[in-house]
């Protein structure tokens, strides 16, 4: 190494040393000045710490009797209402279940009725055919005999007048004769 090379490093040397010596001096001198002061606001904020994590430990505490609290309300406030659900859906059922015997009972006395129409509906449509047939038949026989009864009064009429008309050729000479003697002139 040459010369300067070992003064600089020297120089730093001492440099160094000297800027240590100068930062302890201002740390002694700050600590004269402010050192009370600063202790204080250091014991202050370890206070302060201190409260706030007491009331943060006091908070977290009421938080989790407030939540388990709340807890306990929210499953009491479940339970009540699952009984009053069940409740409400027994009373539900038993509303369903006597609606559906109503309308069994109201379709079994429909049925019956409908029952009752379809026999009165079947005797009436029975005594309507019999009385039907019956005035068919009275009505048939009623035709018959007038039927009978104008025949032979037709044949009668027939015979009376197959005895009393003329026959043709009678006829056909008396007219001849009377057509003569109207008019003498045609026989020639």
């Amino acid at each position: 190494m040459n010369n300067k090379t070992k003064s600089s490093s020297r120089t730093n040397s001492r440099g160094a040393a000297d800027d240590a010596g100068e930062a302890d001096n201002v740390d002694k001198i700050r600590d004269i000045l402010f050192g009370n002061q600063m202790r204080e606001v250091e014991q202050r904020f370890a206070s302060l710490e201190k409260s706030l994590a007491n009331d943060l430990a006091a908070l977290r505490n009421e938080n989790a009797l407030q939540i388990e609290s709340l807890k306990t309300f929210i499953e009491s406030e479940i339970e009540i209402l699952g009984s009053r659900l069940a409740g409400e859906e027994q009373s539900r059922i038993e509303n369903v279940d006597e609606l559906d015997d109503k309308v069994k009972q109201s379709v079994k006395q429909i049925d019956k009725k409908i029952a009752d129409v379809v026999k009165s509906l079947d005797k009436s449509s029975r005594e309507t055919n019999q009385k039907l047939l019956k005035q068919s038949q009275d009505f048939s026989s009623e035709l018959s005999n007038q039927i009978g009864e104008a025949r032979e009064r037709m044949d009668g009429h027939r015979d009376e007048l197959s005895s009393a008309k003329v026959d043709k050729l009678v006829l056909a000479e008396m007219l001849n004769a009377l057509a003569l003697q109207v008019n003498p002139d045609d026989s020639k």
